[in-house]
């Protein structure tokens, strides 16, 4: 019985160093951040931070791993879901939105101290590619099979992985400066917001290689063409002549 109370706290002290050190990487940089300061943030001693973890790298380590694998499973478990094409696209889309709403400031991290510095992004792609390499596969699968039936237009794995991420991370580098514009906004309109800007989000990037839609479009726009010369430009031209 005292075994498993002192697993259960072991458990419990390494998520609340790890939850410090993440908040003291984000706050501060990879950089920046001491883990003298992780361990005060933690309300532990330096020693006991060093007993679990060791050193600053293996946190960070330990803490993009532990993200890694939720997203990735979240992601890899839609797939074996294997549900119509729209509804797998749409929750993808919304697991990596989902993703970033509750690590808001990650975006920042990545650009700051992952894409500048080599070790950093060295360790993250160790972690990463494992997961990508199955998702890159199942959606690259999945794009050419909705091809062929001719209900998307053809668009490789790559690009369609770059649309609907850089749609969404765009999405939380543009939050800050809305939440500037609008003092008063609070958690149920900010909420409302995101719920929206998510909806559009999955919206667009369907629309971008539905071939329905693309033809819609073109129809739109062949009509509202017409629309200009059959009737707005008789009525300027009737108009010119009278005035």
């Amino acid at each position: 019985m005292m075994s498993n109370c002192m697993n259960d706290n072991e458990l419990t002290t390494e998520q609340i160093i790890l939850e410090a050190a993440e908040a003291e990487f984000l706050e501060k940089g990879y950089g920046n951040a001491k883990t003298v300061s992780i361990a005060a943030r933690a309300g532990v001693s330096h020693s006991m931070l060093h007993y679990y973890f060791r050193k600053k790298e293996n946190l960070f380590q330990m803490i993009f791993q532990r993200k890694i694998q939720a997203i990735s499973q979240y992601i890899e478990n839609i797939f074996e879901g294997e549900l119509p094409f729209n509804e797998t696209i749409r929750l993808i889309v919304e697991a990596q939105f989902n993703f970033l709403a509750e690590n808001p400031r990650l975006p920042y991290f990545i650009g700051s101290e992952i894409l500048s510095n080599r070790e950093n992004r060295t360790l993250l792609l160790n972690e990463l590619m494992p997961r990508v390499t199955i998702i890159l596969s199942r959606m690259e699968a999945l794009l050419k099979e909705e091809a062929a039936k001719g209900t998307i237009r053809p668009i490789t794995t790559r690009d369609f992985m770059m649309n609907f991420i850089s749609i969404n991370i765009a999405s939380f580098i543009a939050l800050p400066i809305v939440a500037e514009m609008s003092p008063d906004m609070d958690k149920t309109v900010l909420d409302a917001i995101l719920a929206e800007r998510r909806e559009s989000n999955v919206q667009f990037i369907l629309n971008a290689i539905n071939v329905e839609h693309k033809y819609k479009q073109k129809n739109i726009k062949y009509v509202r063409k017409n629309v200009f010369f059959k009737f707005w430009v008789p009525c300027l031209f009737r108009r010119f002549r009278a005035g």
